[in-house]
């Protein structure tokens, strides 16, 4: 009687703890579901707000007006609404792209940030959703692809001059796989569980499957509950339980549906054994397996305590049945294993930085040069050609001299314009007396701009680039043209010649080609400019079409804050 009054008060128990222990998990997981609902509403608004707002400013709307209709004349007014974008950037993983449709560009974006052609919204229907709607934001069905970015929401807001006609169509790319990733993912109860999101129509509008964005959620899970279905729930779905959990329906009626298996949530099997056991050998039985249960809870503790406090935590063998469990023991475990791994790789990363760094440093010593000795030697010969009356040599030594003077003695990322533009002349004027005056050069630049700091060591590999594959070997009527201006807030170089030139597909090639050759000097000059000026203050090296010859461009922002200047 005993035993089955036992039994029976064990099988209520377990039914009672079953019931709470799920409700308990809808509840607790009702509120994660219900804070990813918050966090996609609190994304849609941050970009609604921030859409208008840009979409209102003065400045952009003066650089749209301005837009103009020849493709050469827009590169200047592309760069610069580029860096106007680039300020507006925010930090948020789920915005992968951020782009101005225009109807005079034809060309489609392909980059993170830049300017497109209408066309592209007029392809997917886009432009007639927006209608007369001063804006929308448009859920697609299925991922979107321009260029490398892939998106699958996207906000549309007109931008209107003071007349109220529209100048452009401002655009936010959202990724369904980063919204899923920051806003969603982390609701998840169980590496096991289930986790999406679905629209009014019950449509999957985010799911870590992309390949199921799209699909109506009743066609995937048919198991899935009724709308109205109140309190815990519970469905079979591949064999096993789950745990039904749906949110509050968002501002735009998405609502995010979890399935949590309910073996993760907890494994009602030696429950069945105990309530067996207890049965048939009573409460001796019961009490010796409360015994065993309680040292099965603290042996893994009492382990992992021991291995954390031994002479070498990181190299402790952790036992395999420990790790694979799935539960706060297993997750304890695993956590401690990738601690250690992870601090093992960051001590294996620095002992190869400190390696590096000792030989970075016995290559500088290896490679340091007396200046001084230099100057002396070369100051001996310079006199020595004055003695024999050889004007040509003498020159050519001063020039080398002053030259080498900068090159060793000069350290920093920055120069003042001044000494940037002694150098190259420098430079020039050593080729000049080689080539006995095969070719000529002329520099212009503005006395009022010798006192801005500009990267050091720019001008030079460029006019290098002239001489060497510009002209080649032959320098007769040899010309090259440095030219220094300041435009609005831009400090622009131009540098010419009239050599053979070069195409822009080769130019191209060299400035984006991982690979070294004789013209690397180009994307090398090209990587420092953008290392020490910052992208969004560099236009990067460009080529303008000449009649003949090769003309360089570049040109660097004037008001933007360079690294160097917070350091």
């Amino acid at each position: 009687m005993f035993a089955i009054i036992l039994s029976l008060s064990t099988l209520v128990f377990t039914i009672s703890v079953r019931h709470t222990l799920i409700q308990s998990v809808h509840d607790s997981n009702k509120k994660l579901v219900d804070q990813a609902i918050t966090n996609i509403d609190a994304l849609n608004d941050l970009i609604t707000s921030v859409s208008f707002y840009i979409a209102g400013e003065a400045e952009l709307r003066q650089l749209l007006k301005h837009f103009p209709e020849d493709p050469i004349e827009q590169i200047t007014a592309k760069n610069a609404l580029r860096a106007y974008l680039t300020q507006l950037w925010m930090n948020r993983p789920e915005i992968v792209g951020i782009t101005i449709y225009l109807d005079a560009v034809e060309e489609i974006n392909t980059s993170t940030i830049g300017l497109s052609s209408t066309k592209f919204l007029e392809h997917y229907g886009w432009l007639e959703r927006l209608g007369n709607n001063r804006g929308i934001i448009i859920n697609a069905a299925s991922p979107i692809a321009r260029g490398p970015i892939v998106f699958n929401s996207l906000s549309l807001v007109k931008i209107y001059d003071e007349n109220n006609q529209t100048l452009g169509i401002l655009s936010f790319e959202i990724s369904a796989k980063n919204v899923y990733a920051q806003c969603i993912e982390r609701s998840l109860a169980s590496p096991n569980s289930i986790l999406f999101a679905v629209n009014e129509d019950m449509t999957i509008v985010t799911h870590p499957e992309l390949s199921l964005l799209g699909s109506p959620a009743s066609a995937i899970y048919p198991q899935i509950a009724n709308e109205h279905t109140k309190g815990a729930f519970t469905t079979t779905f591949e064999g096993s339980l789950h745990i039904q959990v749906v949110s509050r329906p968002s501002k735009f009626k998405w609502k995010v549906i979890e399935f949590i298996p309910l073996q993760d949530v907890i494994n009602f099997r030696p429950l069945i054994y105990n309530y067996a056991l207890l049965a048939f050998l009573s409460i001796l039985v019961s009490s010796m397996l409360t015994y065993l249960l309680t040292k099965r809870l603290t042996k893994p503790i009492v382990d992992l305590s021991q291995a954390m406090t031994s002479e070498t935590p990181l190299d402790a063998t952790l036992p395999t049945q420990f790790l694979e469990r799935q539960n706060e023991i297993g997750t304890l475990y695993r956590s401690y294993r990738m601690l250690t791994e992870h601090i093992t790789e960051l001590i294996n990363k620095l002992q190869d930085s400190m390696e590096n760094q000792k030989r970075l440093e016995i290559n500088a010593l290896r490679a340091q040069i007396n200046p001084h000795f230099m100057y002396n030697c070369l100051d001996y010969i310079n006199w020595k050609a004055q003695d024999e009356k050889v004007p040509e040599i003498s020159r050519m030594l001063t020039n080398l001299s002053r030259f080498m003077r900068i090159s060793l003695t000069e350290s920093n990322l920055t120069c003042p314009l001044e000494s940037e533009i002694e150098h190259v002349r420098t430079y020039l004027e050593i080729f000049h007396v080689r080539y006995e005056g095969a070719f000529t050069y002329e520099i212009s630049v503005d006395a009022n701009l010798l006192k801005i700091q500009v990267p050091q060591f720019i001008l030079q590999p460029l006019v290098e680039n002239s001489i060497m594959h510009g002209f080649g070997k032959h320098f007769l009527d040899g010309y090259i043209h440095v030219n220094v201006s300041r435009r609005k807030d831009w400090l622009c170089f131009d540098i010419e010649d009239n050599g053979k030139g070069m195409n822009k597909e080769d130019f191209k090639q060299v400035i984006a080609s991982s690979e070294s050759s004789s013209r690397s000097g180009l994307k090398n000059i090209n990587d420092r400019i953008r290392y020490v000026v910052s992208p969004e203050a560099f236009t990067g090296l460009q080529i303008i079409e000449s009649s003949v010859g090769l003309h360089i461009h570049f040109a660097i922002c004037l008001k933007r804050k360079r690294p160097w200047q917070t350091r």
